[in-house]
């Protein structure tokens, strides 16, 4: 990744103050980037025609998108579900007899592919990179597999020039967006119940402009406390989304899980991009999913990396007419899990009865002939503050009456 000094106009930003680029170490911070919604959607990006569009097509198990041999095949973002696979959630509802079984999902988006300077407006630059500004998570498709056959908008295959150009775009895009936001700012600078506020927005600008300018680094590289996190998410950085890098590879090499270029992107990824996954596949070896009811379990693995990066945990409500899994961010409090259900719930919520579900699942042959075995489990009350933890059976007592 390069540095920026030579290609951008750094003329209105201040770079008196600069930061130590160290990447950030695994739950050592409370403050979560990117929307507190439990609803989040994922993008498909990489270069045009690397095989964004097959990869789309196995994910979702449909015929949408556009999986042509040539470069921007895909113009309008395509969208679909993803069943979010839970083994837990299906012994739960065997435990509990329940008669239907709702799991949770994620919202996949194919996005139009992206060209060198696309920032500046080339082939579908503005498009794309709105359309990765509205998504909160990146499946970024790689090109790994040689193919003459196949057309590549660079003419040969280097993943790693691949990875820099996409990442170089969303570099200068973010940029951009830091200048623009400093100058908005300065307008602000003189209103008295203003000033502070932006000055310590600007102090975070400043610091996403280092390790974007200086260091060529994502944004999501550093740890950022809790007032950070407010500005980072308030401009949805580009560069801050959680990412999960898929190298597209031959059937021949997934099938032996080997690669020429994966060693070199696996040290690409430790430079410039810690914190965030790679998994290599083959998007035409998945692609024999589509018409089929298995799953994937190279495309399940890949779903739950992009859950775990973008902190989604889940929680369970289950009885007999249901067992339902439920999408819900990290340090959420249980009358947000409640407003999950109802907004009512949260509105009028009184306790939450929680039981873990991983000891719940280890008494399965005991509480097999138990006719009420919501009574024959251990359900511990607790308050507006408790936290949810991954695994949570819940039930919750609201005013009126009302549970869930």
């Amino acid at each position: 990744m390069k540095c920026f000094k030579r290609c951008f106009n750094t003329s209105s930003i201040s770079l008196a103050k600069k930061v130590t680029t160290k990447s950030k170490t695994s739950g050592s911070n409370n403050a979560l980037l990117g929307r507190t919604s439990s609803k989040l959607s994922v993008g498909i990006v990489g270069l045009a025609n690397v095989g964004k569009s097959t990869f789309f097509q196995a994910i979702t198990k449909s015929l949408l998108g556009n999986p042509n041999n040539f470069p921007f095949a895909t113009i309008k973002p395509e969208e679909a579900l993803y069943r979010v696979p839970s083994s837990k959630l299906i012994s739960l509802s065997k435990i509990f007899k329940s008669s239907k079984i709702t799991p949770s999902y994620l919202k996949i988006v194919d996005i139009a592919g992206l060209v060198r300077n696309a920032s500046k407006g080339e082939g579908l630059g503005n498009q794309f990179l709105a359309d990765i500004r509205n998504v909160d998570g990146i499946f970024h498709v790689v090109r790994g597999f040689d193919d003459d056959t196949v057309t590549h908008v660079e003419i040969n295959v280097d993943p790693i020039r691949d990875l820099e150009i996409v990442n170089d775009e969303l570099l200068l895009k973010d940029l951009e967006t830091v200048e623009s936001a400093m100058e908005r700012n300065k307008k602000d600078m003189n209103k008295q119940n203003l000033r502070v506020e932006m000055i310590k927005e600007n102090e975070v600008l400043e610091k996403i402009n280092d390790i974007l300018f200086e260091n060529g680094k994502l944004s999501n590289y550093l740890e950022w406390n809790e007032d950070d996190v407010k500005v980072i998410n308030k401009h949805k950085f580009l560069t801050a989304k959680p990412t999960v890098y898929l190298l597209n590879v031959s059937k021949q090499d997934y099938e032996s899980q080997t690669n020429k270029y994966i060693e070199g992107v696996q040290n690409w990824l430790k430079e410039y991009s810690p914190n965030d996954k790679l998994i290599m596949f083959s998007a035409d070896h998945e692609h024999e999913f589509v018409n089929s009811e298995e799953s994937s379990p190279i495309i399940n693995e890949m779903v739950l990396a992009m859950k775990d990066s973008l902190n989604l945990i889940s929680y369970y409500t289950c009885g007999q007419i249901e067992a339902k899994e439920w999408n819900i961010k990290k340090l959420s409090t249980a009358p947000e899990g409640a407003g999950l259900i109802h907004t009512d719930l949260q509105k009028n919520f009184i306790n939450v009865l929680v039981s873990k579900s991983d000891k719940v699942i280890e008494r399965q042959d005991e509480l097999k002939d138990v006719a009420d075995v919501e009574k024959a489990i251990r359900f511990d009350r607790h308050g507006k503050d408790y936290i949810i933890e991954n695994g949570d059976i819940l039930i919750f007592k609201a005013v009126g009456g009302k549970t869930k």
